[in-house]
C-alpha cells in the first residue's frame, strides 16, 4: 500500500474527531473526508493518472477494510464498525497511469458510530436461493474476481455451500451479505466483506469448484465465514 517515490506534495496526516458530517478540507490540495459511514476523496483536476484511495483501521495492527481506484470523480469506500471506530485514508497517484503509486495524502479520524447506517432487514443464503426476483434484481454481484450476474450463477454458489470445503462455504455467505447490503441493511459488515473478497482474489475463486488451500487459509475462510453468517441470520439488525 505504501510504496514510495518522490512525492508529488508533502503528506498531510491530521487527527480528527468528527460526527457523520465530516470535516471539510482547508487550502488548495484536496484531502480525503471521513464519516461515520463513508470516506470519500474527489479526483483532483492535476495530475492526470489512476488514483487509489486506501481505507484502515489504525491504532497498529492496522486492517485493510476498504480500496478502490479511478481517474476522475469521487472515490467512495464505506466505512465499517469497528471498536474504536478509528480509521486511516490513504490516497496515492499513479502519474499518467504508468508506474508505481505515489502518495498524495492521508487523514485519520475517529468517527463515533460508524457503520451504522443501514437497518433493513437481512436474510439468509436459503432466503436468496429461493427468491429468484429478490436475487436478480441486485446483481451483478463481485465475489473476489468473479462476476455473478445471473441468478443461476447466484443459486450455484449457493448449492454449492457444503462448508466441508471452506472456500465455496464462505463464497455462499459472502454473496448473501452482499446481496444484503445492497438490500438496504447494515453496513457494519463491509469490512469483513472486503476481507473476504480478497481472500477469494488470492485464491483464484471463479464460482463453485475446487480449491487446494493451506490449513491457516482453511482457519481463516472459517473465520470470515463465521462473521457473515452471524450477520446474515440476525434478522433483527442489532448486531454485526
Amino acid at each position: 500500500m505504501r510504496r514510495l517515490a518522490l512525492p508529488l506534495a508533502t503528506a498531510l496526516v491530521a487527527v480528527f474527531v468528527i460526527g457523520s458530517a465530516g470535516v471539510a478540507s482547508a487550502g488548495t490540495k484536496v484531502h480525503p473526508v471521513i464519516t461515520a459511514t463513508q470516506v470519500t476523496f474527489d479526483i483532483p483536476a492535476s495530475p492526470s493518472g489512476v488514483w487509489r484511495l486506501v481505507l484502515t483501521t489504525y491504532p497498529p495492527p492496522t486492517q485493510h477494510v476498504g480500496s478502490t481506484t479511478g481517474t476522475s470523480g469521487t472515490l467512495t469506500l464505506p466505512v465499517p464498525q469497528t471498536d474504536n471506530c478509528s480509521f486511516q485514508a490513504d490516497v496515492g497517484v499513479q502519474v499518467g497511469g504508468v508506474g508505481p503509486f505515489v502518495r498524495y495524502d492521508s487523514i485519520k479520524a475517529v468517527v463515533p458510530g460508524c457503520g451504522q447506517s443501514g437497518t433493513g432487514q437481512r436474510f439468509t443464503p436459503g432466503f436468496w436461493k429461493n427468491h429468484q426476483a429478490a436475487t436478480s434484481a441486485l446483481l451483478p454481484q463481485m465475489l473476489g474476481g468473479y462476476t455473478v450476474s445471473t441468478f443461476d450463477q447466484a443459486k450455484a454458489i449457493f448449492d454449492a455451500m457444503k462448508c466441508s470445503d471452506a472456500v465455496n462455504c464462505l463464497a455462499g455467505h459472502l454473496l448473501a451479505a452482499q446481496l444484503d447490503v445492497a438490500n438496504g441493511s447494515s453496513i457494519c459488515i463491509v469490512g469483513v466483506i472486503f476481507q473476504a473478497n480478497k481472500f477469494l482474489t488470492n485464491v483464484g475463486y471463479a464460482g463453485p469448484g475446487s480449491y487446494t488451500i493451506t490449513a491457516a487459509q482453511r482457519a481463516h475462510a472459517i473465520s470470515l465465514q463465521q462473521a457473515l453468517d452471524n450477520y446474515t441470520n440476525d434478522s433483527t439488525s442489532t448486531s454485526c
